[in-house]
């Protein structure tokens, strides 16, 4: 009887341990969150950049019409 519960809590302890994922998968995972993350940031940079760009322009324009 004892080697029964014995072996049965081994296994329920190894199978336990066996649902957390290693190390090695858990930083792939912030990994590629972080490239995603990066990837979203060079696109927000990129629009900022264009909206700046058109800003400018705008600004010109005003200047130029308040001459007028």
């Amino acid at each position: 009887m004892k080697k029964i519960i014995l072996i049965a809590a081994f296994s329920l302890l190894l199978i336990g341990c066996n649902m957390n994922p290693s190390k090695e998968a858990r930083i792939q995972k912030l990994e590629t969150e972080i490239l995603k993350a990066m990837d979203k940031i060079r696109s927000l940079e990129s629009r900022i950049q264009n909206l700046e760009d058109i800003k400018g322009e705008l600004n010109t324009r005003i200047l130029e019409l308040e001459k007028q």
